[in-house]
Formats: C-alpha cells, structure tokens, sequence
C-alpha cells in the first residue's frame, strides 16, 4: 500500500511537472532566454520580453535581438525577431561538425556587420564553445530569410569582397536586394529580385520548388544579367536560367570572379546557365567578340582542388585581331624601330584551373587580305597543371592541311613555347596573294610542303621570337616562279625589258627548298634555292628576330645568253621595319672597270662587251626535303632533362 502511494505520488509530481513544463514553453519561458543567452556567452543579448518555445517546434520571439563581438562590438541588430531551429542541427555545429544552420530567420528590421580576415576567421560567435580559433569560420546557413528592412556591411577577406548591401521582403513574399562595393578589386554593383522568400547559403527541401530570380551585376560598363529560377541566394543552388554577359573584355568581366579569361574587345555573350552542387554549365552559347562569332558548351566543375572546364568551342569565323589585346599585337612596340610586338602577353595564370576543350571553328581570319583565311580549324585544347597544350591540331589552309601541336609551359615566369607543325599540300598561290604590277597576278605557284619544329621562351612576341630554336624545312612542288622576278634578281636588264614590253608570265619550277635551322632567334638557311630553266638563285646570310635585322645574299646563275646583265649578287639588309636592297659593290665594279677597258682601247660601243651574260652550265638541285622531325628541339629535351 504504501509503495502504491509512492509510486502515484511520483507519477503525480512527474504529471505537474510535465504540465508546468508544457505550459511554460507555451508561454515561452518568460524571463529565461535572456538569462540563457548571458550564460551561454555567445555574445547574444535578447530582450526581457523574449519568448522561446524548447519543446516542440523550437523557436524564439524577441522584441529585440543583438549580436555582440567579444570586445563588444555589435555585429547584428534585429527587431521583432524570429528564429526557428532544430536541436539536431545545433548538436551537430555544437560537436563542431557542421557550419550553424537555422531553419528560419525572419525580422522587421535588422543591420549587420559581416566581418572574416585573410585566415577566415570572424569575431561573429559562430563557432561553437571551445571550437578552434584558429580554423575558417563556415558561413552559417538559413534556410529561410525574410527580412521586411535590411542593411549588411559586408568585410569578407577571403572572397575579397567589400560592400553595403540592402535587401527586403514585401508583404507578397516578393524579394528585393542590392549591394555596391568592390569584388576582388573591382567596383560592382547588383541588383537582384525574387518572386518569394530564397534559401540561404542551403540546400532547398526535397521537392521544394525553385523560385524566379532576376539579377544583374555591372562594374563599369560590364553587365552580367540573369533571368530564370534558384533556391539558395548566396551560393546559387539549383541555378538554372538564361545568362547575358556584355563588357568591354572577357579579362575585364571574369576578374571580379577570380576567373582567369584573355584580354579581348568588347563582346556579348548569351547562353543557358545551370548550376548544381559545384558544377556549372553554360549551353548553346552565341557569342560576339569583336567581329568573331564563337559559339559553344561549356562545364566548370569547381569540386576538385583545381577546378575544370570542360566543352567543345565552336562557330567562326574567329578573327585573329580579336585576339590581339592577349599577344600584344593590338599596340605599336615600345622600342623605336621595331615591328615585332614587345608588350607583356596577357596569359592568364594557368595554373588555377584545368581544362578539356574540343575546339571546331569554321574559320580562322588572319586579318588580311594578302593572307586566305584557315578554313576549318579543329584542334583538342588541354591545359593541366600550368601547361596549356593545342593537341590534334587539323586545319585548312589554301587546299592543303596544317597538323601538329602547340605547348605552352606557364609554370615558370618565363613562359616556354614549343610547336611541332607541319603543312602538306597548300597551294601558294591561294595562300599568298601579293598584288604587285607588272608582275603576273600569281607570282609564285606551287604546293608546299613544310615543316617548323621550334621552341623559344618569353613573356612576350618580341622575346618569344628572339629565342627561336629549332629546324625549318620547306618545299614547293609543282611550282613556277614569274619569269620578270627572275630576271629582275639576276639583274637581266635587256631581258627583263623584253618582258615589260611583252608582259609577264610564269616559269615551271625545277625546284624551290629551304632548309635552314633557328639559333637564339637567328634564321640562318643551310640550303636555299630556287631553280627554273630561266636561272637559279641561290640564297644564304641570315634573319635575326632577336634584333630585327637582315642580311641576305642572293646569287642568280643565269643559264641562257643575255646581251645586257649586270650580273651581281643581291644583298638585303637593314631591318625588319626599314629593309635595304643593293647590289654586291665587288663584282660590279669589276664589270664597270672592264667596260671602262674595253671603251677605252676599242670602241665605245664595245664597252657594252662585258656586261654580255653567256650563262653558265649549272648542275642539277637535290630538291629532296628531310624528313619531318618526330622529337622535339634539342634545347626542349636538355630542359625537360634539367627539370627532371
């Protein structure tokens, strides 16, 4: 009887307890969350009128609500506040192994003051009791913010970013937002609205809808418009929408970003951009970058340690002036009397992301009408670890083929080049396109064979070109030269007179080959001829693009009879930007002496004897071309050896 009486009691007082407890947390715990908050330490200070419900849906109401720095700086100010949370998440920030997350933040007004340094860290007390300091503090995730008035003063060190911002919610659930500062060292400004309330920094409810979003972010005259649909404001979850993007430069545009894109002219851009757990997309992109029109998908994956972009480039024709701001040709060199571009390339830092691009353009436009546009060009852009390499390089060039490789190693400061190409088949006659009178409309003929395996290094064209090392061989078959250019070289005058009068016409070629080899930036030819049944001329000196100079000897051994020829070798020197042309002094002066002679103790008449040209017997050109060279440079392999 009497354990009866201890057990009803018990279960009595069990039953009180229960119901006083009920009551309370139905009345929210009058005077207990602001005791609560002070021993808890987290610099929270609520109002004596807070009401927190502990039990079952927890949440708390507050007049007003303020978060303290431990120096005592406020961080947050909110009135008529309320936050919904559930004791799973708290447990799981508490042990340290997820950022805080609330399921609801909502208030009638609140002002913060988001700080993080260069190491991550924030006086906001986000971190749990005894977490460590020293680690970056995740930024905490709502679910749900629905703000009637709010301001934010946003510091955050990491993703460089300074700014005020402004956002609200209307009565209908609609969401409004600006913000102005500086990205990454970029002014920028943005303005953003949403149908109804957006999930912060989380993921969305399984089968929650996502919800319109208009954007759109300036800095300067770029402009970066979106229109679609997302669930999570600040990291943009679930993104799916189409994307405009206009400037001035991609370099201009993706530098807030942090993303690494070339120097260019003003562009549009337009595509469908979806975002999903890390990885973007961006489909049937149309865009204009000066006068190319490039099109495209695209992935970037931003999970791995180095994030990837993925995707085939198509479209044309691309313009090779447009890309002229990235290799320095858009300004005149900065040394007088140069020609070679001697700005700084604009290369992006290679190393911060990798990438896997088939490339299949219509077009290539070299930008002038002497040269025939590359038409189509299909090449495998693959960049991994800081070298950037165009693989499977296939392209159309004047009825024939260009194929090889491109590799570019940017993991030093002093970028390496190397191509390794070869052209089979290209009619010179399309390709080049001089219009020089009284010459034939064509001038040179034939279909060229060639080789070019090089490397150099530099930071810019002009340094690139001046460290040139590597074999040259080329080769026309099937060609002819015009007969007034060859005579012009030989100096033939009554010939050439001939043809003024006649005019001018093509002669088959017996061969024309060179074979030469560049050291330090230097050109210099082992074999140079070019051989028809009106002459051969022979060419040898050399081309240096490490200082922009020339000097070439060119010999012409006529093989027919010519009553008037000078007959003296050619020289071209001078520079790139002011070439001279004049005639060898030694040999035509001997001639001028016998003609002297010759006036002197005959007639004068029979001075013009001794520029009678009987011709020579030349013997025949090898005009085999060596075989293309599989290896690369020299120098590259001795590099490739140092490093490893």
């Amino acid at each position: 009887m009497k354990t009866k009486r201890i057990v009803l009691a018990t279960g009595g007082v069990l039953l009180l307890t229960a119901i006083a407890v009920a009551v309370l947390d139905w009345q929210g715990w009058p005077g207990l969350a602001p005791r609560l908050a002070e021993r808890a330490g987290h610099g929270l200070q609520v109002d004596g009128g807070t009401r927190v419900h502990l039990i079952w849906n927890p949440r708390l109401a507050s007049p007003q609500l303020r978060v303290l720095a431990a120096d005592g700086q406020p961080l947050a100010d909110a009135r008529d506040v309320q936050l919904a949370w559930r004791w799973s998440d708290i447990w799981a920030w508490h042990r340290g192994g997820e950022p805080l997350r609330l399921r609801r933040v909502q208030a009638e007004s609140l002002a913060l003051d988001w700080q993080r340094d260069a190491q991550g860290r924030t006086p906001w007390p986000v971190q749990p009791r005894g977490g460590d300091r020293t680690q970056p503090t995740p930024i905490p995730k709502i679910d749900e913010l629905v703000i009637r008035n709010g301001t934010a003063k946003l510091d955050d060190a990491p993703v460089q970013l300074k700014a005020d911002a402004r956002f609200s919610t209307q009565a209908d659930g609609r969401w409004k937002a600006g913000m102005q500062g500086q990205l990454r060292g970029q002014q920028l400004k943005l303005e953003a609205e949403a149908d109804q309330g957006l999930a912060l920094l989380s993921a969305p409810e399984a089968g929650q809808p996502p919800v319109k979003l208009r954007a759109e972010l300036s800095h300067g005259p770029e402009r970066l418009a979106f229109n679609g649909t997302a669930a999570s404001l600040l990291d943009a979850r679930a993104l799916d929408g189409q994307l405009q993007v206009r400037g001035r430069s991609l370099a201009a545009v993706g530098k807030p970003f942090g993303v690494t894109l070339p120097t260019t002219p003003a562009f549009d851009l337009a595509g469908r951009l979806q975002h999903a757990s890390g990885l973007w997309q961006l489909g049937g992109v149309k865009a204009r970058i000066g006068d190319s029109r490039l099109g495209g998908d695209f992935a970037f994956d931003t999970r791995p340690a180095r994030p990837q972009l993925t995707g085939t480039l198509r479209g044309g024709p691309l313009r090779l002036a447009d890309l002229g701001p990235a290799v320095g040709t858009d300004k005149e060199p900065a040394r007088p009397g140069r020609v070679l571009p001697d700005r700084k390339l604009d290369i992006p830092s290679l190393k911060n992301m990798d990438a896997r691009v088939a490339i299949a353009l219509t077009q290539l436009d070299l930008g002038t009408q002497t040269l025939e546009p590359l038409a189509p060009v299909n090449a495998s852009l693959v960049l991994e670890g800081g070298v950037l390499t165009l693989n499977q390089l296939n392209a159309g060039i004047a009825g024939g083929e260009v194929t090889g490789q491109v590799r570019l190693d940017a993991r030093n400061d002093t970028p390496l080049w190397q191509a390794n190409l070869g052209v089979r088949g290209m009619a010179v006659e399309r390709w080049l396109k001089p219009d020089v009178k009284p010459l034939t409309d064509s001038p040179i003929t034939g279909r060229m064979q060639g080789d070019l395996n090089v490397q150099g290094r530099g930071a810019s064209m002009a340094a690139l070109l001046g460290s040139l090392d590597g074999p040259v061989r080329v080769r026309i078959e099937n060609g002819s030269l015009s007969h007034l250019l060859t005579e012009a070289v030989g100096l033939d005058v009554a010939q050439g007179l001939g043809l003024l009068f006649r005019g001018d016409k093509n002669l088959p070629l017996h061969c024309a080959r060179v074979d030469g080899r560049f050291q330090a930036g230097v050109l210099r030819p082992r074999t140079a001829v070019v051989d028809n049944k009106d002459s051969r001329l022979d060419l040898d000196g050399r081309v240096s693009l490490s200082n922009e100079t020339l000097d070439l000897r060119v010999v012409a051994k006529p093989k027919d009879f010519s009553p008037l020829s000078l007959r003296a070798p050619v020289r071209v020197q001078g520079t790139l930007a002011d070439p001279r042309v004049a005639l060898e002094g030694k040999k035509l002066a001997g001639r001028g002496v016998a003609a002297v002679a010759l006036g002197t103790l005959a007639t004068p008449a029979a001075a013009l004897l001794a520029f009678v040209d009987p011709g020579e017997d030349v013997p025949p050109v090898d005009c085999t071309l060596t075989p293309r060279a599989s290896e690369p440079p020299r120098a590259a392999a001795s590099i490739d050896r140092k490093k490893g």
